[in-house]
């Protein structure tokens, strides 16, 4: 005996029923289906069996179209097609948003198929399973959905070969990620050795204090050299480890990672320490945002 779902799919007005894989009855209004899928749209415009038709599935007078859903992924996707009283299911497993994306997809659900888009490129999603959602991606041809995962999946370290492979990237995507990482994680290391970028984007205050004379040591390192000053050793050890910290992640993240640590360092000076939280705060805003620039111009050459 098949269990029926429950509200809003249990609505003793519906005029049909679906059936899900896992034998639950959605009761649903033709009506709101043809307007969302073609599908079904299509499926109701067809001549029906009479009601003594021995295929037809009748259930409480109405008629019964199975589905290839389980019930709750049948959920999930009838939400999204009901009007707005009726709360979006909220996509946070990735499971979920694989199988509604599929369905919507089968069913031509085009606005359902946009929300769950946008749904899964949504930061609190990204953050944690960019690797997986890329795979998504891939599967579904989705290549905005695409390049945002692999941008996202700068912000972890390099994933092993063996965590993309049980991610079922195909090799090609694979190693068009990882030829990406390594463009990205280069123009990173630039902007760290070359602070052509900083003369055109900093403000005068730095420049200011930048050749301010303190009791700090200078390190004489030309990398760093700029308006003809050496800089502070405890500002060149920031920039030596945050080159590292790009190498595993070159994202704005790795910016701020010994960010507290430079402060310190600069705490003990008299001079540095009125304004060196202040600057550095501002300097590194400065830095992510020109590293946002540059990475975004980096293409993410993969064929989906």
């Amino acid at each position: 005996m098949p269990s029926e779902a429950k509200a809003p799919f249990n609505n003793a007005k519906a005029d049909i029923i679906l059936c899900s894989s896992d034998n639950v009855y959605f009761r649903v209004f033709r009506c709101m289906l043809a307007l969302t899928s073609p599908f079904f749209e299509a499926m109701f415009n067809l001549p029906q069996p009479g009601r003594n038709h021995s295929n037809s599935e009748m259930f409480d007078g109405l008629d019964v179209i199975q589905v290839s859903e389980n019930s709750r992924t049948l959920d999930m996707l009838l939400r999204f097609c009901y009007p707005a009283a009726v709360k979006d299911p909220g996509l946070e497993d990735m499971n979920d948003v694989e199988e509604v994306l599929e369905a919507a997809m089968k069913y031509g659900m085009e606005d359902v198929e946009e929300r769950v888009r946008k749904a899964m490129v949504a930061p609190s999603l990204l953050e944690n399973n960019p690797v997986h959602i890329l795979a998504i991606a891939c599967r579904f041809g989705l290549k905005p959905e695409a390049r945002t995962a692999a941008r996202y999946s700068l912000h972890h370290t390099a994933p092993t070969h063996d965590t993309l492979a049980a991610a079922h990237l195909p090799n090609n995507v694979i190693q068009g990620l990882v030829a990406y990482r390594s463009r990205c994680s280069q123009a990173a290391r630039t902007l760290c050795d070359n602070l052509d970028w900083l003369e055109q984007s900093q403000t005068h205050s730095f420049y200011e204090w930048w050749t301010n004379c303190c009791p700090c040591n200078s390190k004489a390192d030309v990398r760093y050299l700029t308006h003809g000053t050496y800089p502070r050793e405890w500002w060149a050890d920031y920039m030596d480890e945050t080159s590292v910290a790009l190498e595993e992640s070159p994202c704005g993240a790795a910016l701020t990672k010994n960010l507290a640590k430079a402060v310190g360092r600069a705490n003990s000076c008299p001079s540095c320490r009125r304004r060196a939280q202040g600057q550095m705060v501002q300097f590194t805003g400065t830095f992510a945002r020109e590293l946002d620039r540059v990475i975004a111009e980096i293409a993410l050459d993969i064929a989906i």
